[in-house]
């Protein structure tokens, strides 16, 4: 064989090895990336239902602390009609809101910490007729949006929130029309209840209404 001949066979060779290293390379990039997305979206999928494969553990855990499931359940259908949902989304309402999930989600040394509580029925539908009846006057798909985003302030007592916002209000925003058009921009306002530019400060700055007017683009004037 010439040396030309061999020369030329080298650098073919050579780019051959380098292509098929590319294609490899590439292969395993792509299918690499392709098992992350796929994880990803396994993650995501099966979030909802690490969720409601906690509720078996919560309703044990109120029978044994309360002896019977009564008002869960009533709470529960309350919510599950309002939503036109099965009971088991309705209870993961319940579970975020009154903090049984973060007690089942808790580690065994953690859990002594976690103050969850029962709900109380009647305060419940108490509060979606007050919802609904009240100064906010919300529609059924209103109270929907508002439980989805925070259940924790609005199947706890919302009338009794919305008074202490009132209370801590700055006086200009002391009013309903006022806190209605607030609320409606941001449902997250109704745990707006303390005022430290009143009270002084008492560490309650995710709570605070000074703190609030400081996150607010532009202060409305009222």
């Amino acid at each position: 064989m010439s040396n030309s001949v061999g020369f030329t066979l080298f650098c073919f060779t050579s780019a051959l090895q380098q292509t098929v290293a590319f294609s490899t390379t590439n292969d395993v990039a792509r299918s690499t990336n392709s098992q992350l997305r796929n994880t990803v979206k396994l993650m995501a999928s099966n979030t909802p239902t690490a969720d409601v494969d906690l509720l078996p553990e919560i309703r044990d855990e109120i029978i044994e602390r309360e002896g019977q499931l009564e008002t869960w359940e009533e709470s529960t259908q309350i919510i599950s009609d309002l939503f036109g949902s099965s009971d088991e989304e309705a209870e993961l309402y319940l579970a975020d809101a009154f903090r049984w999930k973060a007690w089942a989600t808790a580690s065994d040394m953690m859990r002594k910490y976690q103050r969850p509580v029962l709900p109380d029925a009647n305060k419940i539908q108490e509060g979606l007729n007050w919802l609904k009846e009240g100064p906010l006057e919300m529609n059924d798909d209103q109270i929907r949006s508002c439980i989805q985003q925070y259940p924790g302030i609005y199947l706890r007592e919302p009338n009794v929130m919305y008074r202490k916002v009132l209370g801590s209000a700055p006086r200009k925003y002391r009013d309903d029309t006022v806190l209605k058009q607030f609320i409606e921009d941001d449902p997250n306002i109704l745990q707006v209840t303390f005022n430290c530019g009143d009270e002084g400060c008492q560490s309650e700055c995710g709570s605070c209404w000074v703190a609030y007017e400081n996150r607010l683009p532009s202060i409305p004037d009222f």
